[in-house]
């Protein structure tokens, strides 16, 4: 067998984070977490999800008519929802 070859010590890492800064001048708070979704994006993806409910009530069979239009319906909503929700909350501040 052939003996092992040495390894080099390394230094240990040194944590490169950025100190912490004092509060900012402005009295308003911070964000956390994400950033919310572009509102414009969200009516998109609302309409598009109300679209296929309205297409899947039209154009599907008789006995699955109803059950995916209305949860593409739903959906369509919730998107619709946080696309308001969105806007509001920018217009606070």
């Amino acid at each position: 067998m052939l003996p092992m070859a040495k390894r080099e010590r390394r230094p240990p890492r040194r944590n490169k984070a950025q100190p912490a800064k004092g509060r900012p001048d402005d009295d308003r708070v911070a964000q956390v977490g994400r950033r919310p979704s572009p509102p414009a994006l969200l009516f998109v993806i609302a309409i598009a999800w109300i679209a296929c409910g309205i297409v899947a009530l039209v154009a599907l069979s008789v006995s699955w008519k109803l059950v995916p239009g209305i949860v593409f319906i739903g959906i369509g909503i919730l998107y619709l929802r946080a696309a308001l929700t969105t806007v509001a909350r920018r217009g606070e501040s």
